[in-house]
């Protein structure tokens, strides 16, 4: 199993890298990687925006960088350059929910063994990680469309997941709730 962690983009709703932010004596994007790690074998983190300072973040953690020159662009760039970096089965995490939960990681995954395709929910929104049998990666690379369509095309198991699959620090009232602890779903 590959952790695909998505950390090139340009924060531009929190007006400050939010990935660099302290959380829980590290960074947000740093708390993200070590949960993901004993999940899988290799962690990808697509970088862009700021590149040599998300790396400079992580550098003590065992992962592999792939920086998207198109991360501008939007999220899809890195999503699809992560996963054409993949070569097992893998999950896609956002590298801003840092209060996601071992038990949303371990159940995605453990959907793989039933379907090709797996996903938190928290109260009917779509959370993370999305999990994926290594047979989507050609079939998401060649996809013309959004990866939503593609796992509505494809089809998605789902369970039900912790707030913390849903709850990123894309503002400064989220970091500031992430912070206290109090995942105020109101804030969503």
């Amino acid at each position: 199993m590959e952790a695909v962690v998505l950390a090139a983009g340009l924060s531009s709703r929190m007006g400050r890298n939010k990935l660099l932010l302290p959380f829980g004596g590290h960074t947000v994007l740093s708390q993200v990687v070590m949960k993901a790690s004993p999940f899988c074998t290799r962690i990808i983190v697509v970088t862009g925006y700021q590149s040599r300072l998300i790396e400079e973040s992580i550098a003590n953690q065992k992962v592999d960088f792939v920086f998207n020159p198109d991360y501008r662009k939007g999220q899809r760039t890195s999503l699809l350059l992560g996963i054409k970096s993949t070569s097992e089965d893998f999950f896609v995490l956002p590298g801003d929910i840092p209060m996601i939960s071992d038990e949303d990681i371990f159940s995605t995954i453990s959907l793989l063994e039933t379907g090709s395709i797996a996903r938190c929910f928290h109260n009917g929104i779509p959370g993370h990680p999305v999990a994926f049998r290594k047979e989507n990666r050609d079939r998401i690379l060649s996809y013309p469309g959004q990866i939503k369509d593609y796992l509505e095309d494809f089809g998605c198991l789902r369970h039900p997941g912790t707030i913390g699959s849903v709850f990123d620090a894309d503002t400064s009232i989220r970091y500031q709730a992430l912070l206290r602890g109090d995942l105020d779903p109101a804030l969503l």
